[in-house]
């Protein structure tokens, strides 16, 4: 029997071969991701941010044979100047990102593949094993505290906690969500485990550290969901009438701060980025601080060779500011015969989700709360032009609801007040997600991705309130 250390003591759960079968199921899902961006979309090649990340840690891992003292101040992020950033990565796109509203998140996973690198010497499979490891620790740590809660069986529940469809894909990738995925599970069970003062400390801390690295808006999220739990459930015996009270107050706060317009300026130009990604087109440059944007639709009006964009008849553009891409200015292209150097070429995105513009409105965001999560957990959607990936994913949002519906209609457990206040908590917390994924993300291959910080807590509020007895006694008579 396999033995887990809990409060000094040995307990024995489950048999010995669990956690090895579980991390070999683990690895498949890393194998099925390197199969998918390699051969499925990369024609041999890995490709997407996958692809991306990789590539820009070698080129960050060469560094130090020509510099070591430069290698290790981009690692500890010593030295952020763009005469250094010229010098040797001016190449890379995620590295070399330009401003962003909060701290650049794919720098630190470079930092970790190209440190991987002196240990794996370029053989990727090795990364995908480390990171796919790191997001099944989160997964077993969550399951430490969820089995003194729930009454799953315990190899339900693990399974449930480490291999979870979208869980396990993404948090088997050498991306942002397996680093993610360890933090956020490692805080949630410092924040909420009745366990020692110590063992709480480092998991916040470290759990902290990781989220703020690689998701630093998930990390905003939990916090304002905290808010909630530390303060307004306490306020109130009755939690409908805490949320009312937190709402309005956040609310409140956001627009007598001003912080409304700007966090409606911040998404809203999220959105449109993502709207440009999603329906491709060209980045030509336009002088040395700015691109001009040009709609996939409108590539015609241009003859591209070499590099260059030659204009053959007028056209509608926007105006964009170089590395930010937030400030845009509709114009218009007249000059025939003028070529443009071709920045980058995108090809519009096969799994469109239509969403309605922000256009800067703080009003107009809150109005698109219900689409936002109606998107978030219920895309993709397949139709006509659906790729064979979205199928799973779509079955997977099916599954959730049933497991919800089970949860909280057909067998839900009764709960103390404490667990109540926390399963709204977190509660909070995946809509917050899914509401910024929502509003920002007109992709549904990038929705399914990025709502996994939502799944985690989702998962344990299923762990928490779903009676697994009542269900056996009901649907598994011997």
């Amino acid at each position: 029997m396999l033995c887990f250390w809990i409060n000094k003591k040995y307990v024995t759960v489950l048999p010995n071969y669990t956690l090895p079968l579980l991390f070999l199921v683990k690895i498949a899902y890393a194998l099925f991701f390197l199969y998918v961006y390699t051969y499925h979309y990369g024609g041999g090649e890995l490709t997407a941010d996958a692809g991306v990340f990789f590539k820009e840690s070698v080129t960050l891992h060469n560094v130090f044979y020509a510099s070591p003292y430069d290698f290790f101040q981009f690692i500890f992020g010593l030295n952020d100047s763009p005469e250094l950033i010229n010098k040797y990565l001016e190449s890379t796109m995620h590295w070399n990102g330009g401003e962003r509203y909060l701290p650049n998140d794919s720098r630190h996973v470079i930092r970790i593949n190209a440190l991987l690198l002196f240990i794996s010497q370029g053989e990727v499979v090795i990364h995908f094993m480390i990171f796919s490891f790191a997001s099944f620790i989160g997964g077993f740590d969550l399951f430490q505290w969820l089995k003194k809660k729930s009454n799953i069986p315990p190899l339900v529940l693990l399974s449930m906690l480490t291999l979870a469809p979208s869980l396990a894909f993404w948090g088997s990738s050498i991306i942002k969500e397996p680093l993610m995925v360890l933090g956020l599970s490692l805080l949630i069970r410092g924040l909420f485990d009745e366990i020692s003062i110590t063992r709480k400390t480092w998991r916040i801390l470290i759990g902290s550290a990781l989220t703020i690295a690689f998701k630093p808006y998930v990390f905003i999220c939990i916090v304002i969901a905290l808010v909630y739990f530390f303060v307004f459930s306490k306020l109130f015996k009755k939690q409908w009438l805490a949320l009312i009270t937190y709402a309005l107050f956040g609310i409140t706060v956001l627009v007598g701060s001003g912080y409304a317009d700007k966090a409606a300026y911040v998404i809203a130009n999220q959105q449109e980025d993502f709207i440009n990604l999603r329906d491709g087109g060209l980045y030509l440059h336009g002088d040395e601080e700015h691109y001009y944007y040009i709609y996939y639709a409108n590539r015609s009006h241009f003859s591209i060779e070499n590099g260059q964009a030659t204009l053959l008849k007028p056209v509608g553009a926007y105006y964009l500011k170089k590395n930010e891409n937030h400030e845009r200015f509709p114009i218009q292209l007249k000059e025939v015969g003028t070529s443009y150097p071709v920045h980058l070429t995108l090809k519009e995105s096969g799994s469109k989700v239509n969403v309605t513009l922000i256009k800067d409105d703080f009003w107009q965001m809150l109005k698109n709360i219900p689409e936002a999560i109606y998107n978030s957990f219920m895309q993709p959607i397949p139709n006509k032009k659906s790729s064979w990936l979205q199928y799973p994913a779509f079955l997977e949002n099916l599954l959730y609801l049933f497991l919800g519906l089970l949860t909280f209609f057909i067998f839900p457990k009764t709960l103390p007040l404490k667990e109540k206040r926390l399963i709204i908590t977190l509660a909070l917390f995946a809509s917050f997600i899914a509401m910024i994924v929502g509003w920002t993300t007109p992709v549904s291959g990038a929705i399914v991705r990025y709502i996994i910080p939502a799944h985690v807590a989702i998962l344990v509020i299923f762990s928490l309130k779903l009676d697994y007895s009542k269900l056996k006694k009901k649907w598994f008579k011997a």
